[in-house]
Formats: C-alpha cells, sequence, structure tokens
C-alpha cells in the first residue's frame, strides 16, 4: 500500500470535505442529553461492533496529498473497507474474515493472518485500521488512550495514542446523531489523524447502524 502502489491513479484531493448529511451538528451545539454521561457513551460504542460509513478519506504526507471514496463495513469480526477513485475505480480492497485478511492492490492481491505486518509491507503511509475502527468512533481501543472532552457537550475533542510504535492524536471536528432503534447515538463525521510522518483527514457522508 505504497504511495505509489495504493494510489497508481492521480486523485483530486479535496482541502476541505462537504459533509451531505443533514444530522451534522457542531461538537458545542450537540444536545447535552446525549452525552451527559460519558461511561454510558463509552459502553453503548464499545458493544457497536457492526456499522457501516461512506465518505472521503485523504492521505497528506510531506508534498503528497491523495484522497479517495471510502467504504468501510464492519460486522464483528469480519470487514469490507474500499478506496475508489471519483471516477468510481477501485484502488484498494482489504477484506478480513476473523484472522484472515486479504489486500487488493494495484492489480494483486495479499494475504496474512497479521494485519499491521500486512499493511506495513505494503506501505510508506500508516494506516492503522484495527486502532481506527475504534478510534472512529471516538471511543478507547487501548486503556492507554488518552482523551480530552468539550465542556460543553462532554464529547471527546481529542484522542492521544500510541499505537504500533506511533505516537496518533486524533481531533473530532464535529459529530452527527444517529437513530439506532429509539437509541439516539452521536458518531464522528470528520476526524483528523496525526502521526509524525502523515496525516489522514476522514469525513464521513453517512453512519449506518
Amino acid at each position: 500500500m505504497r504511495f505509489s502502489k495504493l494510489f497508481s491513479f492521480q486523485f483530486m484531493f479535496i482541502s476541505t470535505f462537504l459533509v451531505g448529511c443533514t444530522s451534522t451538528q457542531p461538537i458545542n451545539e450537540i444536545n447535552e442529553s446525549y452525552s451527559s454521561n460519558i461511561k454510558e457513551r463509552e459502553s453503548i460504542l464499545s458493544h457497536l461492533t457492526t456499522w457501516e460509513i461512506k465518505g472521503k478519506i485523504a492521505f497528506i504526507k510531506s508534498d503528497e496529498r491523495k484522497s479517495a471514496s471510502l467504504f468501510w463495513q464492519k460486522k464483528n469480526d469480519n470487514q469490507q473497507l474500499n478506496l475508489t477513485t471519483y471516477l468510481g475505480i477501485n484502488v484498494f480492497k482489504l477484506t478480513s474474515n476473523k484472522n484472515s485478511h486479504t489486500i487488493e492492490v494495484d492489480g494483486e492481491t495479499y494475504t496474512s493472518s497479521n494485519l499491521n505486518q500486512l499493511l506495513e509491507s505494503l506501505a510508506d503511509v500508516s494506516f492503522p485500521t484495527q486502532a481506527l475502527s475504534f478510534w472512529i468512533k471516538a471511543i478507547q481501543y487501548s486503556n492507554n488512550d488518552i482523551f480530552t472532552f468539550s465542556t460543553d457537550s462532554q464529547l471527546p475533542l481529542t484522542l492521544t495514542s500510541h499505537y504500533n510504535n506511533i505516537d496518533w492524536v486524533i481531533h473530532y471536528n464535529s459529530y452527527q446523531t444517529v437513530q439506532q432503534d429509539e437509541v439516539t447515538i452521536v458518531l464522528p463525521n470528520k476526524i483528523k489523524i496525526t502521526s509524525p510522518n502523515s496525516t489522514i483527514n476522514i469525513a464521513i457522508n453517512n453512519w449506518t447502524l
């Protein structure tokens, strides 16, 4: 998944993401009743293991900036993550079935039981897929992950983590409310992930639970 391998096609870089969900709200405008109990929210989201997101993702490293459409579906231990160009051309596909992970990129297929090692062997851009499946819900992947919270909404503003020997900071720039049965859940929809060598921006247009 090197920059040259992952992005064989030249993508249009989107410096500002437009989030199309009508329920999007700034952090300080989320009703406090949705998030007043931090532990309760974390408990609900930690048990949320089936979800789907659609949106945009951008990888920024030095002078390189590449973006793609993002589709990510999680069903417990199984997942599918697709990156496609604005023309709909699939340039990266990750499929996980419990402990078996397959990546299709640049016309080649790679399989391993260790997702981190598989990604590292193909990438010069770190993509913390396993931890990100937690961070994207604004919950801890590790007990050592440290949050800062909004004083108004009690929602996470940042998360700091040391994952896979890299220091990460995740910024939660906006949230949206999502209905699951009769429960209203608040989930991030605009996320900035930084490491010493790269930045990943994610804008989620749609959460499906």
